[in-house]
């Protein structure tokens, strides 16, 4: 037999029977992927969480225009329902709304929050309205870094 018939029998080299990665490259790149889930993940919950939340106030905010009107006109605030003051029965962020004023305006708007795990159940954020006309925002969130910077 000649040379390249030889040759052309001949096993290939282990180096260039490679075809692929191997399983410690595999186990590497999901460990890099479980690193990066656990650091990304608690940052989108609570991203979730805080535009949930500012989404509630942009809802119960609407009633303000409300209120300020029904004010203004000089009617009866204190016997007012959240649906007569602009506010929807239930929103999209919110389980249900609330109106409690006395016959000054003072009183405040509130809206429960739909649940979520990051803030929980029964979770309320209000706009409080003093006899100046003066709104506040307030909540009983307990992770203050959640709420919109114009709440306390």
């Amino acid at each position: 037999m000649n040379a390249s018939r030889i040759r052309a029998f001949r096993a290939p080299s282990p180096v260039s029977q490679q075809k692929g990665f191997s399983l410690i490259e595999l186990m590497i790149v999901v460990a890099i992927i479980a690193i990066l889930a656990m650091i990304a993940l608690p940052q989108y919950q609570a991203f979730s969480a805080k535009s949930k939340i500012a989404g509630g106030l942009a809802e119960v905010a609407g009633g303000k225009v409300g209120v300020e009107a029904v004010m203004a006109e000089g009617g009866l605030i204190a016997n007012a329902k959240p649906e007569a003051l602009g506010l929807p029965v239930k929103g999209s962020r919110c389980d249900s709304f609330d109106a409690k004023f006395d016959a000054l305006g003072v009183g405040a708007l509130t809206c429960e929050l739909k649940t979520d795990a990051r803030y929980g159940t029964g979770t309320v954020i209000s706009l409080n309205r003093n006899s100046q006309g003066v709104w506040t925002c307030t909540s009983t969130v307990t992770d203050k870094s959640l709420l919109p910077a114009v709440c306390v």
